[in-house]
Protein backbone atom coordinates (compact mmCIF):
# COMPACT_ATOMS: atom_id res chain seq x y z
CA UNK A 1 0.00 0.00 0.00
CA UNK A 2 1.43 3.58 -1.18
CA UNK A 3 0.45 5.22 2.29
CA UNK A 4 2.47 2.66 4.59
CA UNK A 5 5.27 2.87 1.95
CA UNK A 6 5.70 6.82 2.15
CA UNK A 7 5.00 6.32 6.02
CA UNK A 8 7.91 4.02 5.80
CA UNK A 9 10.23 6.23 4.03
CA UNK A 10 9.73 9.54 6.31
CA UNK A 11 10.86 7.37 9.20
CA UNK A 12 14.17 6.33 7.62
CA UNK A 13 14.30 9.83 6.05
CA UNK A 14 13.84 11.51 9.67
CA UNK A 15 16.34 9.54 11.33
CA UNK A 16 19.11 9.43 9.00
CA UNK A 17 18.96 13.13 8.10
CA UNK A 18 19.12 13.89 11.97
CA UNK A 19 22.02 11.09 12.45
CA UNK A 20 23.77 13.20 9.22
CA UNK A 21 22.67 16.53 10.47
CA UNK A 22 24.33 15.93 13.62
CA UNK A 23 27.56 14.49 12.41
CA UNK A 24 27.79 17.23 10.07
CA UNK A 25 27.15 19.65 12.87
CA UNK A 26 30.50 18.26 14.91
CA UNK A 27 32.74 18.79 11.93
CA UNK A 28 31.25 22.56 11.41
CA UNK A 29 29.49 21.84 8.75
CA UNK A 30 25.68 23.18 8.33
CA UNK A 31 23.15 20.95 9.08
CA UNK A 32 21.68 21.10 5.02
CA UNK A 33 25.20 19.32 4.15
CA UNK A 34 23.69 16.45 6.55
CA UNK A 35 20.16 16.29 4.67
CA UNK A 36 22.27 16.25 1.20
CA UNK A 37 24.47 13.38 2.18
CA UNK A 38 21.30 11.42 4.10
CA UNK A 39 20.06 11.02 0.16
CA UNK A 40 23.33 10.21 -0.79
CA UNK A 41 23.54 7.56 1.67
CA UNK A 42 20.30 6.50 1.41
CA UNK A 43 20.66 6.43 -2.52
CA UNK A 44 22.58 4.43 -5.05
CA UNK A 45 25.73 5.78 -3.97
CA UNK A 46 26.22 3.83 -0.96
CA UNK A 47 23.33 1.75 0.16
CA UNK A 48 22.13 0.49 -3.07
CA UNK A 49 26.29 0.30 -3.45
CA UNK A 50 26.41 -2.26 -0.62
CA UNK A 51 22.83 -3.72 0.17
CA UNK A 52 20.59 -3.12 -3.50
CA UNK A 53 18.05 -4.93 -2.36
CA UNK A 54 17.19 -2.90 0.97
CA UNK A 55 17.61 0.10 -1.14
CA UNK A 56 14.91 -0.41 -3.73
CA UNK A 57 13.15 -2.04 -1.21
CA UNK A 58 12.90 0.95 1.27
CA UNK A 59 12.64 3.43 -1.82
CA UNK A 60 10.84 1.69 -4.89
CA UNK A 61 10.76 4.14 -8.62
CA UNK A 62 6.88 3.57 -7.58
CA UNK A 63 6.93 5.50 -4.72
CA UNK A 64 9.78 8.26 -6.06
CA UNK A 65 7.04 10.93 -7.39
CA UNK A 66 4.88 10.90 -4.08
CA UNK A 67 7.64 11.88 -2.23
CA UNK A 68 9.37 14.57 -4.67
CA UNK A 69 5.85 16.31 -4.25
CA UNK A 70 6.30 16.32 -0.74
CA UNK A 71 9.48 17.27 -0.70
CA UNK A 72 8.44 20.39 -3.34
CA UNK A 73 5.47 21.44 -0.94
CA UNK A 74 8.14 21.31 1.76
CA UNK A 75 10.38 24.03 0.04
CA UNK A 76 7.20 26.12 -1.30
CA UNK A 77 6.55 26.52 2.71
CA UNK A 78 9.75 27.49 3.54
CA UNK A 79 10.41 29.76 0.82
CA UNK A 80 7.01 31.76 1.87
CA UNK A 81 8.40 31.69 5.41
CA UNK A 82 11.08 33.36 4.01
CA UNK A 83 10.03 35.81 2.16
CA UNK A 84 7.05 37.02 4.87
CA UNK A 85 9.72 37.16 7.39
CA UNK A 86 12.85 39.19 5.18
CA UNK A 87 13.48 43.21 5.91
CA UNK A 88 12.53 44.11 1.97
CA UNK A 89 13.00 47.71 2.36
CA UNK A 90 16.88 47.21 3.42
CA UNK A 91 17.24 44.96 0.69
CA UNK A 92 15.78 47.56 -1.66
CA UNK A 93 18.23 50.36 -0.35
CA UNK A 94 20.83 47.43 -1.59
CA UNK A 95 19.53 47.28 -4.95
CA UNK A 96 22.28 49.09 -7.12
CA UNK A 97 25.21 47.03 -4.95
CA UNK A 98 23.24 43.67 -5.78
CA UNK A 99 22.35 44.08 -9.31
CA UNK A 100 26.21 44.71 -9.99
CA UNK A 101 27.44 41.62 -7.82
CA UNK A 102 24.91 39.49 -9.11
CA UNK A 103 25.73 40.21 -12.44
CA UNK A 104 29.72 39.53 -12.04
CA UNK A 105 29.07 36.36 -9.57
CA UNK A 106 26.85 35.40 -12.81
CA UNK A 107 29.03 36.49 -15.88
CA UNK A 108 32.34 35.23 -15.39
CA UNK A 109 31.48 31.60 -13.82
CA UNK A 110 29.17 30.89 -16.79
CA UNK A 111 32.02 31.84 -19.32
CA UNK A 112 34.41 29.60 -17.51
CA UNK A 113 31.83 26.80 -17.35
CA UNK A 114 30.76 27.50 -21.13
CA UNK A 115 34.35 26.90 -22.12
CA UNK A 116 34.77 23.87 -20.12
CA UNK A 117 31.81 22.17 -21.62
CA UNK A 118 32.91 22.86 -24.85
CA UNK A 119 36.18 21.06 -24.41
CA UNK A 120 34.29 18.15 -22.45
CA UNK A 121 32.04 17.83 -25.02
CA UNK A 122 31.41 15.04 -26.59
CA UNK A 123 33.23 12.91 -24.14
CA UNK A 124 30.77 13.64 -20.92
CA UNK A 125 27.56 14.44 -23.20
CA UNK A 126 24.46 13.23 -23.26
CA UNK A 127 22.84 11.21 -26.12
CA UNK A 128 20.57 14.18 -26.91
CA UNK A 129 22.62 17.01 -27.40
CA UNK A 130 25.06 19.65 -29.35
CA UNK A 131 27.94 21.20 -28.42
CA UNK A 132 26.27 24.05 -28.21
CA UNK A 133 23.09 23.23 -25.82
CA UNK A 134 25.75 21.01 -23.30
CA UNK A 135 28.08 23.91 -23.09
CA UNK A 136 25.22 26.78 -22.06
CA UNK A 137 24.06 23.70 -19.58
CA UNK A 138 27.66 23.66 -17.99
CA UNK A 139 27.74 27.07 -17.89
CA UNK A 140 24.39 27.76 -16.35
CA UNK A 141 25.58 25.02 -13.79
CA UNK A 142 28.64 26.84 -12.84
CA UNK A 143 27.05 30.33 -12.70
CA UNK A 144 24.35 29.46 -10.06
CA UNK A 145 24.05 30.30 -6.15
CA UNK A 146 21.53 28.24 -4.57
CA UNK A 147 18.68 30.69 -3.03
CA UNK A 148 17.34 28.18 -0.72
CA UNK A 149 20.48 26.68 0.99
CA UNK A 150 22.22 29.65 0.69
CA UNK A 151 18.99 31.14 3.08
CA UNK A 152 19.27 28.29 5.55
CA UNK A 153 23.31 28.98 6.00
CA UNK A 154 22.24 32.42 6.62
CA UNK A 155 19.84 31.53 9.24
CA UNK A 156 22.24 29.10 10.61
CA UNK A 157 25.15 31.44 11.31
CA UNK A 158 22.39 33.78 12.23
CA UNK A 159 23.39 36.36 9.31
CA UNK A 160 19.99 37.06 8.01
CA UNK A 161 19.92 39.88 10.15
CA UNK A 162 22.93 41.16 8.86
CA UNK A 163 23.37 43.79 5.66
CA UNK A 164 26.00 41.23 3.96
CA UNK A 165 23.35 38.37 4.55
CA UNK A 166 20.42 40.66 3.31
CA UNK A 167 22.75 41.70 -0.22
CA UNK A 168 23.56 37.68 -0.54
CA UNK A 169 20.14 36.70 -0.76
CA UNK A 170 19.02 39.49 -3.07
CA UNK A 171 22.25 38.60 -5.34
CA UNK A 172 21.00 35.26 -5.42
CA UNK A 173 17.41 35.61 -5.73
CA UNK A 174 18.18 37.89 -9.12
CA UNK A 175 20.56 35.21 -10.29
CA UNK A 176 18.62 32.88 -10.01
CA UNK A 177 15.60 34.13 -12.20
CA UNK A 178 18.42 35.01 -14.94
CA UNK A 179 19.36 30.86 -14.24
CA UNK A 180 16.08 29.82 -15.29
CA UNK A 181 15.51 31.88 -18.05
CA UNK A 182 18.99 30.33 -19.29
CA UNK A 183 17.27 26.87 -18.89
CA UNK A 184 14.67 28.28 -20.59
CA UNK A 185 17.13 29.15 -23.60
CA UNK A 186 18.99 25.87 -22.97
CA UNK A 187 15.35 23.38 -23.53
CA UNK A 188 14.31 25.41 -26.74
CA UNK A 189 18.00 25.33 -28.57
CA UNK A 190 16.87 22.56 -30.22
CA UNK A 191 13.29 24.43 -31.72
CA UNK A 192 13.08 27.32 -33.96
CA UNK A 193 11.08 29.47 -31.43
CA UNK A 194 14.40 29.93 -29.01
CA UNK A 195 14.49 33.76 -29.14
CA UNK A 196 10.82 34.01 -28.90
CA UNK A 197 10.48 31.03 -26.25
CA UNK A 198 12.91 32.93 -23.77
CA UNK A 199 11.42 36.52 -24.03
CA UNK A 200 8.16 35.06 -23.54
CA UNK A 201 9.45 33.82 -20.25
CA UNK A 202 10.89 36.53 -19.44
CA UNK A 203 8.40 39.11 -19.88
CA UNK A 204 5.40 36.78 -18.60
CA UNK A 205 7.88 36.59 -15.13
CA UNK A 206 8.06 40.67 -15.62
CA UNK A 207 3.98 40.96 -15.48
CA UNK A 208 3.88 38.38 -12.51
CA UNK A 209 5.98 40.43 -10.39
CA UNK A 210 4.35 43.85 -11.58
CA UNK A 211 1.12 42.25 -10.43
CA UNK A 212 1.78 41.04 -7.44
CA UNK A 213 3.69 43.91 -6.40
CA UNK A 214 1.46 46.96 -7.51
CA UNK A 215 -1.71 44.70 -7.68
CA UNK A 216 -1.86 42.09 -5.03
CA UNK A 217 -0.17 43.86 -1.85
CA UNK A 218 -1.82 47.10 -1.71
CA UNK A 219 -4.86 44.43 -1.88
CA UNK A 220 -3.44 42.41 0.61
CA UNK A 221 -2.83 45.62 3.36
CA UNK A 222 -6.80 46.62 2.79
CA UNK A 223 -8.10 43.25 3.49
CA UNK A 224 -5.84 43.12 7.27
CA UNK A 225 -7.86 45.61 8.19
CA UNK A 226 -11.04 44.82 7.23
CA UNK A 227 -10.67 41.29 8.15
CA UNK A 228 -11.00 40.81 11.85
CA UNK A 229 -10.92 36.60 11.35
CA UNK A 230 -7.68 35.65 11.88
CA UNK A 231 -8.20 32.29 10.44
CA UNK A 232 -9.97 33.97 7.18
CA UNK A 233 -6.63 36.04 7.10
CA UNK A 234 -4.08 32.76 6.79
CA UNK A 235 -6.60 30.84 4.39
CA UNK A 236 -6.30 34.01 1.97
CA UNK A 237 -2.68 34.21 2.84
CA UNK A 238 -2.14 30.07 2.08
CA UNK A 239 -4.25 30.39 -0.56
CA UNK A 240 -1.99 33.60 -2.51
CA UNK A 241 0.99 31.09 -1.85
CA UNK A 242 -0.53 28.43 -3.76
CA UNK A 243 -1.99 30.48 -6.51
CA UNK A 244 1.86 31.99 -6.71
CA UNK A 245 3.60 28.71 -7.14
CA UNK A 246 1.31 27.10 -9.40
CA UNK A 247 1.74 30.09 -11.94
CA UNK A 248 5.42 30.53 -11.75
CA UNK A 249 5.55 26.79 -12.15
CA UNK A 250 3.27 27.42 -15.51
CA UNK A 251 5.77 30.46 -16.70
CA UNK A 252 8.74 28.03 -16.74
CA UNK A 253 10.47 29.41 -13.64
CA UNK A 254 10.36 27.37 -10.40
CA UNK A 255 7.51 27.34 -7.88
CA UNK A 256 9.74 28.39 -4.70
CA UNK A 257 9.91 31.76 -6.53
CA UNK A 258 6.21 32.20 -6.74
CA UNK A 259 6.44 31.31 -3.15
CA UNK A 260 9.10 33.42 -2.47
CA UNK A 261 7.60 36.48 -3.83
CA UNK A 262 3.70 35.81 -1.87
CA UNK A 263 5.81 35.98 1.22
CA UNK A 264 7.86 39.05 0.33
CA UNK A 265 4.36 40.89 -0.29
CA UNK A 266 2.61 39.73 2.60
CA UNK A 267 2.07 42.58 5.47
CA UNK A 268 4.27 42.23 8.70
CA UNK A 269 1.61 42.71 10.88
CA UNK A 270 -1.88 40.26 11.84
CA UNK A 271 -2.03 36.69 12.95
CA UNK A 272 0.35 35.30 10.08
CA UNK A 273 3.53 35.63 11.58
CA UNK A 274 2.94 33.77 14.38
CA UNK A 275 1.36 30.48 12.54
CA UNK A 276 4.40 31.09 10.39
CA UNK A 277 6.64 30.44 13.49
CA UNK A 278 4.83 27.79 14.41
CA UNK A 279 4.34 26.29 10.64
CA UNK A 280 8.47 26.40 10.38
CA UNK A 281 9.34 24.39 13.13
CA UNK A 282 7.09 21.11 11.96
CA UNK A 283 8.49 21.85 8.10
CA UNK A 284 12.34 21.83 8.73
CA UNK A 285 11.93 18.36 10.67
CA UNK A 286 10.08 16.94 8.36
CA UNK A 287 9.09 17.92 4.85
CA UNK A 288 11.80 20.39 3.88
CA UNK A 289 14.67 17.77 4.56
CA UNK A 290 12.45 15.27 1.96
CA UNK A 291 13.55 17.52 -1.18
CA UNK A 292 17.69 17.25 -0.41
CA UNK A 293 17.32 13.65 0.15
CA UNK A 294 15.29 13.02 -2.87
CA UNK A 295 17.91 14.66 -5.11
CA UNK A 296 20.76 12.28 -3.71
CA UNK A 297 18.68 9.37 -4.42
CA UNK A 298 19.11 9.65 -7.84
CA UNK A 299 22.59 10.48 -8.08
CA UNK A 300 25.13 7.75 -8.92
CA UNK A 301 28.92 8.71 -7.72
CA UNK A 302 29.90 4.96 -8.84
CA UNK A 303 30.34 6.77 -12.06
CA UNK A 304 33.07 7.82 -10.90
CA UNK A 305 36.01 6.12 -10.74
CA UNK A 306 38.99 6.50 -13.04
CA UNK A 307 41.78 8.87 -11.71
CA UNK A 308 40.96 10.88 -15.85
CA UNK A 309 37.40 11.52 -14.58
CA UNK A 310 38.68 12.54 -11.17
CA UNK A 311 40.87 15.04 -12.65
CA UNK A 312 38.16 16.52 -14.64
CA UNK A 313 36.23 16.80 -11.42
CA UNK A 314 38.71 18.68 -9.34
CA UNK A 315 39.04 20.72 -12.46
CA UNK A 316 35.33 21.32 -12.21
CA UNK A 317 35.19 22.04 -9.11
CA UNK A 318 38.30 24.74 -8.85
CA UNK A 319 36.69 26.47 -11.79
CA UNK A 320 33.51 26.85 -10.32
CA UNK A 321 34.86 28.07 -6.94
CA UNK A 322 37.35 30.32 -9.07
CA UNK A 323 34.64 32.28 -10.85
CA UNK A 324 32.06 32.84 -8.27
CA UNK A 325 34.33 33.64 -5.14
CA UNK A 326 36.16 36.24 -7.51
CA UNK A 327 33.53 37.65 -8.94
CA UNK A 328 31.42 37.98 -6.54
CA UNK A 329 34.48 39.75 -4.50
CA UNK A 330 35.43 42.25 -6.64
CA UNK A 331 32.56 43.61 -7.37
CA UNK A 332 31.76 44.91 -4.07
CA UNK A 333 34.86 45.50 -3.23
CA UNK A 334 35.14 47.57 -6.04
CA UNK A 335 31.86 49.35 -5.22
CA UNK A 336 34.01 50.10 -1.72
CA UNK A 337 32.77 47.68 0.94
CA UNK A 338 35.43 46.41 3.19
CA UNK A 339 37.56 42.95 1.90
CA UNK A 340 36.53 40.96 4.65
CA UNK A 341 32.47 41.80 3.56
CA UNK A 342 33.55 41.46 0.09
CA UNK A 343 35.44 38.07 0.98
CA UNK A 344 32.19 36.70 2.49
CA UNK A 345 30.07 38.14 -0.45
CA UNK A 346 32.20 36.19 -2.53
CA UNK A 347 32.28 32.67 -0.48
CA UNK A 348 28.13 32.62 0.03
CA UNK A 349 27.62 33.47 -3.80
CA UNK A 350 29.73 30.21 -4.50
CA UNK A 351 26.78 28.20 -2.10
CA UNK A 352 25.00 25.62 -4.79
CA UNK A 353 22.68 23.23 -3.59
CA UNK A 354 19.46 23.03 -4.60
CA UNK A 355 18.73 24.83 -7.72
CA UNK A 356 21.71 23.17 -8.82
CA UNK A 357 20.50 19.68 -8.91
CA UNK A 358 17.04 20.90 -10.44
CA UNK A 359 18.60 22.18 -13.40
CA UNK A 360 21.45 19.30 -13.30
CA UNK A 361 18.06 17.16 -12.78
CA UNK A 362 15.95 18.78 -15.51
CA UNK A 363 19.56 18.47 -18.23
CA UNK A 364 19.59 15.22 -17.11
CA UNK A 365 16.27 14.02 -18.12
CA UNK A 366 16.42 16.09 -21.47
CA UNK A 367 20.06 14.04 -22.69
CA UNK A 368 22.32 17.17 -22.29
CA UNK A 369 24.20 15.34 -19.40
CA UNK A 370 25.54 11.75 -19.48
CA UNK A 371 25.51 9.95 -16.43
CA UNK A 372 29.31 10.90 -15.40
CA UNK A 373 29.01 14.60 -16.40
CA UNK A 374 25.60 14.63 -13.89
CA UNK A 375 27.49 12.92 -10.75
CA UNK A 376 30.40 15.22 -11.60
CA UNK A 377 28.56 18.51 -11.78
CA UNK A 378 26.39 16.99 -8.43
CA UNK A 379 29.82 16.76 -6.35
CA UNK A 380 30.98 19.81 -7.17
CA UNK A 381 27.79 21.67 -5.96
CA UNK A 382 27.97 19.64 -2.60
CA UNK A 383 32.03 20.42 -1.89
CA UNK A 384 31.13 23.86 -3.18
CA UNK A 385 28.66 24.16 -0.47
CA UNK A 386 30.56 22.61 1.99
CA UNK A 387 33.39 25.04 2.09
CA UNK A 388 31.47 28.28 2.76
CA UNK A 389 30.76 27.16 6.16
CA UNK A 390 34.56 26.68 7.36
CA UNK A 391 35.65 29.91 5.37
CA UNK A 392 32.82 31.73 7.07
CA UNK A 393 34.19 30.67 10.62
CA UNK A 394 37.23 31.73 9.76
CA UNK A 395 35.94 35.26 9.12
CA UNK A 396 33.98 35.31 12.34
CA UNK A 397 30.52 33.77 11.85
CA UNK A 398 29.81 31.13 13.52
CA UNK A 399 26.54 29.19 14.13
CA UNK A 400 24.72 30.27 16.82
CA UNK A 401 21.18 27.91 16.71
CA UNK A 402 20.44 24.33 15.50
CA UNK A 403 18.47 24.64 12.73
CA UNK A 404 16.03 22.28 13.55
CA UNK A 405 14.42 24.37 17.13
CA UNK A 406 15.37 27.39 15.18
CA UNK A 407 13.44 29.61 12.65
CA UNK A 408 13.29 31.86 10.13
CA UNK A 409 11.53 34.30 12.17
CA UNK A 410 13.09 35.44 15.47
CA UNK A 411 10.89 35.52 18.53
CA UNK A 412 11.06 39.36 18.63
CA UNK A 413 9.61 39.19 15.41
CA UNK A 414 10.39 39.41 11.37
CA UNK A 415 13.80 39.76 10.54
Amino acid sequence: MLTGQILMELIVILITVQVAGFLCRLIGQQWVIGEILAGLALGPSLLGLFIPGLQSQLFPASALSTLQVLGDIGLILYMFALGAHLDTGQMLRQSRTAAMASLNSMLLPFVLGALLGWGLYPAFAGPHTSALTFSLLVGTAMSITAFPVLARLLAEKDMLHSRIGLLALTCASAGDVVAWCLLAIIASTSHAQLFSTAALTVGETILFLAAMLLGVQPLLKRLVTVISSQSLQIAISLTLLLLAAFITNAIGIHPVFGAFIAGIIMPREGALSKELHDMDKLNNLLFLPIFFVISGLRTQLGQLQSPGIWLICGLTISIACFGKICGGTFSVRLMGEAWRDSLVLGFLMNTRGLVELIVLNVGYEMGILSSTMFAILVLMALVTTMITSPILNLLGYRAIRHPVTSTIADKNGPV
